[in-house]
């Protein structure tokens, strides 16, 4: 039992490791890095307590590293994680591994843990680069131990919570899909939403309910404003006044009770495990094939029947698309497959239209954020479309191969982004909020299309473009984030950055779709 569940754990590892977006969240990950490790000389601090910020030593670099980094995998390590049972149903695995011995436990023991294990080497990489910024920006040797400690104390209980629900989500049928995806992501939201609450209750001590906190930010951020005494502290970068003195890190931050939360903590993470035995699917063609209407449950079939003049609405105007000629029918056909696909999304575009007119127009930048989010939702998929229900090939035998398709779909997503941010185009009289309204969904749409087609899969998009939503309505200041210019923080150059990076990964999508035809 032993050497299968090592041999099934190396090669989940293998298979994580392989696919693209594992590389394109390592970039990131390091990208992100070199971000919040500000350099002083800017002007701006990674940790600023008042006004003085601490010295960049080990202690105050993997404490805010890490801190920051937590909120990356959290939100990524769980998309990451996901989908293998999707992969062995789509490469035929399912069976195979429906029909041995093997019992469930074991399989979900080992995804369980090649998921960790993967996270933990995405991490180690996030280490390793604040390592050389701290040779390049900081104050004083780099301490290996201090950051081990760090790390583990923050970030494994996250990293386990991340795997054990992936892991969830997969065993259990209803959740396989976007479905999971976006409950996952609300959660995800929903723990941030809380932290304010918490911290402006003024505690200055821990309890045995923070072992609950899987993030750490809530019981951290309390033990360092208790250690310091003080309330004001800003963790990712703040403005400093450099005439202060420099505050270090204190000594005895991990003190025995907050090492014991954070390992309680794990403990924590590792529940949702114990549901996702019992509710495993072990491939069972009733629970994960896709069912008709009558067979699906109560809620779900009453949604789909009372959508289902709309689905046929759409469906009318596919003869509209082959009587036009060439790409223009093809992008037509795409989007209007995607909204018959997705009948909620197809009710939402005429409501979104609707509250469009009725709305004043100091309220169109948020029906602009909630219809960008259904939007980003819905295009996710669009590219991997093909590959997933297996007419990979039959598409690129048309004219024009898998180019065509490839400007098929990303022109596709783009039709849907103006049909679902219509309402405030119309209304808005702001040039430089519309230049950058369409400068960003061209960026987006061919974003999704590249990594649709480079992975065959839409969580690497979704993770990004969620990701990209939270942190854009967080931070409506940040010119580089408003991407869409619902915040009215672009500005022409920013605008012309998009066009260029859209243009940029356009020509990137289009190298790898001559390299693959090859």
């Amino acid at each position: 039992m032993k050497a299968a569940l090592q041999a099934m754990v190396q090669n989940e590892l293998r298979l994580r490791s392989r696919r693209i977006s594992s590389l394109l969240v390592l970039l990131a990950a390091v990208g992100l890095a070199w971000l919040m490790v500000a350099d002083p000389r800017s002007g701006v601090a990674m940790m600023v307590v008042g006004r003085a910020r601490m010295v960049y030593d080990s202690a105050t670099l993997a404490f805010g590293s890490a801190t920051l980094t937590g909120m990356l995998l959290g939100l990524a390590g769980f998309y990451l994680s996901r989908g293998r049972c999707q992969e062995d149903l789509r490469s035929g695995c399912a069976q195979v591994l429906g029909a041995t011995p093997m019992s469930s436990s074991l399989l979900l023991l080992a995804r369980w843990l090649g998921a960790l294990l993967f996270l933990v080497i995405l991490t180690l990489g996030m280490m390793l680069t604040v390592w050389v910024l701290q040779w390049t920006r900081g104050e004083g040797p780099v301490q290996p131990l201090v950051y081990l400690q760090t790390y583990t104390l923050l970030l494994l209980p996250v990293l386990v919570f991340s795997a054990s629900l992936a892991v969830l989500c997969d065993a259990w049928a209803p959740l396989m899909g976007k479905r999971g995806d976006l409950l996952f992501f609300g959660f995800w939201m929903a723990q941030f939403a809380v932290l304010p609450l918490t911290l402006g209750q003024g505690l200055h001590t821990l309890n045995p309910l923070f072992a609950l906190d899987i993030s750490g930010m809530s019981s951290s951020l309390i033990q360092l404003c208790a250690t310091l005494n003080t309330e004001h502290i800003s963790v990712g970068g703040g403005p400093f006044d450099a005439a202060l003195p420099m505050l270090s890190f204190p000594a005895d931050y991990w003190s025995s009770q907050l090492t014991a939360l954070r390992l309680a903590a794990v403990g924590v993470a590792t529940l949702p495990l114990l549901p996702a035995l019992w509710l495993f699917h072990r491939y069972d063609p009733d629970l994960v094939r896709a069912r008709p209407v009558a067979q699906r449950g109560f809620w779900a079939g009453l949604l789909a029947r009372l959508l289902a003049p709309l689905t046929r609405a759409c469906a009318r105007l596919l003869p509209l698309s082959a009587s036009l000629p060439g790409l223009a029918g093809q992008v037509l056909a795409d989007a209007l497959l995607s909204l018959i696909l997705s009948p909620l999304a197809l009710l939402l575009l005429p409501a979104a239209w609707l509250a469009g007119l009725l709305l004043p127009t100091a309220q169109l930048p948020a029906l602009l954020i909630a219809g960008c989010a259904v939007w980003g939702v819905l295009i996710s998929d669009l590219p991997a479309r093909d590959a997933q229900s297996g007419c990979s090939e039959l598409q690129a035998a048309l004219p024009g191969g898998a180019r065509l398709r490839y400007w098929r779909q990303g022109l596709a997503s783009l039709l849907l982004g103006l049909l679902f941010c219509a309402p405030a185009l119309l209304r808005w009289l702001d040039p430089m909020a519309t230049a950058a309204l369409l400068a960003g969904l061209l960026l987006l749409s061919t974003c999704a299309s590249l990594l649709g087609q480079a992975t065959q899969g839409g969580r690497s998009f979704l993770m990004l473009f969620l990701s990209w939503l939270y942190l854009a309505t967080q931070m409506p200041d940040v010119r580089a984030l408003d991407l869409l210019g619902f915040n009215r923080a672009a500005t022409p150059l920013s605008s012309s950055l998009v066009l260029v990076a859209a243009a940029g990964l356009a020509l990137l999508g289009m190298a790898l779709q001559q390299r693959r035809s090859c």
